[in-house]
């Protein structure tokens, strides 16, 4: 018996409602790897801690980069980089050892050691004040070691100096997580750690699955992003969707109506006269024009993008109101704007090096 296209209609909506409740039970409730990013608001996340630190006038970094990044850097200037992770880690890869012993630290919260018997809540006494512990793992303290907080059980938070740097670690990711931040002395705490440090002060965000891929790094792993997408992608949640999709179009077929006609688009006179006359300043190699014209709009887009309005203001005012909004380093934006003053015309290589800048600048400021 042929079913009408109203019954197909309820059908294929029971089918889509079963599917949803069926992803609703499958897919989890949060992201693991979202456990001590200070981007999260949950009792693990650290966000109430980042904005803790920028409270107390201390500035925190975030790194969205692969560590080979750090690793492979010429930097002779001392860094800090703080580790919330995700899950508990082994131990150390011998590459941060090396990046270490340069005259950096690494503060690792979230290292595996074993149970022992002591209370799985405890207050730690430390010079910041009460530090609540929720954890029955403990490292038992070597002599090269410095316990910096622990009881008689073990060492809960403890460094070690390798050559010129230092290694912090810690048996409790949620050292000062969301969760805590009723208790002073668990975000006082880390945050003597991290003042106690050398050098600026970064949060690895690539753990937790924020990247901010340079060109390189897109290179590298394009060539396996969709093997890897596929890899990840469960079996379930495939299934379901090639389910509703074939619904989707089962339904479409049954509703099909009267063939509509393309509609011709209309001309875009604008958009031609910007081809033409970007075709004529091209032949004509007039650079200059272009770098002037380009630069003195981006620059009004930057200023009111800063909240500076809409009349230009003098580059110092320009470059300090995009360092505090960023915390980026100043030389990047006084570069693009020292380029706009220059008399001789640029080649068209710099010309599109600079364009590129200008556009790194215009995305890094719509992140903020």
């Amino acid at each position: 018996m042929k079913l009408s296209s109203r019954k197909w209609f309820w059908i294929g909506l029971c089918v889509v409602v079963l599917g949803a409740l069926l992803l609703l039970t499958a897919a989890p409730l949060k992201n693991p790897m979202a456990r001590g990013s200070t981007f999260s608001r949950s009792p693990d996340g650290y966000g109430a801690w980042y904005t803790y630190m920028q409270q107390q006038g201390v500035t925190v970094q975030r790194w969205q980069r692969p560590p080979e990044a750090l690793w492979k850097s010429e930097s002779t200037h001392p860094m800090t980089m703080l580790q919330v992770m995700p899950q508990r880690v082994e131990g150390i890869e011998a590459e941060w050892y090396d990046w270490v012993g340069q005259g950096n630290t690494l503060i690792v919260l979230g290292v595996q050691k074993p149970v022992t018997a002591a209370a799985f809540s405890t207050m730690q006494s430390s010079e910041q004040g009460a530090v609540q512990i929720n954890t029955r793992r403990r490292k038992q303290q070597q002599t090269e070691e410095e316990l910096l907080l622990g009881d008689r059980y073990g060492a809960v938070v403890w460094r070690t100096a390798v050559k010129s740097g230092s290694l912090i670690q810690a048996t409790t990711s949620d050292l000062a997580a969301n969760a805590y931040q009723d208790i002073p002395g668990n975000f006082a705490f880390l945050a003597e750690l991290v003042a106690d440090a050398k050098g600026s002060v970064w949060v690895d965000e690539y753990l937790h699955g924020y990247a901010e891929l340079q060109l390189e790094d897109q290179q590298a792993t394009s060539s396996n992003t969709w093997a890897t997408y596929l890899a990840q992608t469960p079996l379930l949640l495939i299934l379901v969707q090639g389910i509703v999709l074939c619904l989707v179009l089962l339904w479409g077929h049954q509703r099909r109506g009267a063939t509509v006609p393309l509609q011709q688009p209309v001309p875009n006179n604008s958009e031609a006269y910007i081809t033409a006359l970007a075709n004529v300043l091209h032949q004509a190699k007039s650079t200059s024009f272009v770098l002037e014209m380009v630069a003195k709009a981006e620059r009004l887009h930057l200023q009111k993008a800063l909240g500076l309005g809409s009349v230009l203001v003098d580059e110092q005012t320009l470059v300090d109101a995009w360092v505090e909004q960023t915390q980026r380093s100043p030389t990047d934006l006084q570069q693009l704007l020292k380029l706009t003053k220059r008399r001789s015309p640029l080649g068209e290589k710099d010309l599109v090096n600079w364009l590129e800048k200008i556009q790194a600048i215009r995305i890094l400021n719509s992140k903020f």
